[in-house]
């Protein structure tokens, strides 16, 4: 997850959402059915996972975070 936040120490939900994007972007760019991508994969959950979370202990970010979230993954639906 380091690296793929560019070891930011404490990352924003949006910075660890932009991560997930990035880091799904190249998974699905390359053979995502490989074993070799599982970890890539977890790791979105997991960036996408800890976002959701700092996303709710903001209110502010609450509101708009989880649909902005879901919209950016399930845009790769017709890929």
């Amino acid at each position: 997850m380091r690296r793929a936040l560019n070891e930011k120490g404490s990352p924003t939900a949006p910075e660890l959402l932009d991560a997930a994007d990035r880091l799904l972007d190249h998974v699905l760019a390359t053979d995502c059915e490989t074993r070799a991508a599982a970890l890539d994969l977890l790791t979105v959950d997991a960036l996408m996972t800890r976002a959701l979370e700092i996303a709710g202990s903001d209110l502010t970010v609450l509101a708009e975070f989880p649909e902005e979230a879901m919209r950016r993954i399930a845009s790769r639906g017709g890929e």
